[in-house]
């Protein structure tokens, strides 16, 4: 390896490391409402307590699965939480937090192999109309 090839490495591992740390530190932030562990899901929504449509989404974004109506959000979120934590999910990003959608993503995507973009990436729920 050069000397260039060598400081551009360590300062992409530089980078790489500083993001890392961002998200960390406002995940660990109790005020900072963007990034949240799962667990914290059914006390960040904004959503009515009214029947609710929720879906997971893949790391793509295409559907992973329907999880159809339910009588109020915190059943849905229920069901995201036990997704997300059979798929290791242990925190998110809040997307879009208001009365008409909930929508997160997680936080740490994994990447490579042949399951790229296959994997469980986010939920979205939405007031039914």
């Amino acid at each position: 390896m050069t000397p260039l090839e060598i400081v551009a490495l360590a300062g992409f591992g530089v980078v790489v490391m500083a993001l890392f740390w961002v998200k960390e530190g406002r995940l660990a932030d109790p005020t900072d409402a963007t990034m949240i562990y799962v667990n914290q899901m059914a006390t960040s929504h904004s959503l009515p307590s009214a029947p609710v449509f929720a879906a997971l989404y893949r790391q793509s974004g295409n559907l992973y699965r329907d999880l159809g109506t339910f009588d109020g959000p915190d059943a849905a979120i229920a069901e995201i939480v036990k997704s997300f934590s059979r798929a290791g999910i242990e925190s998110v990003a809040v997307l879009q937090n208001s009365s008409k959608e909930y929508r997160v993503i997680r936080l740490h995507h994994g990447h490579g192999g042949k399951a790229e973009g296959k994997k469980l990436g986010g939920a979205r729920i939405v007031p039914v109309q």
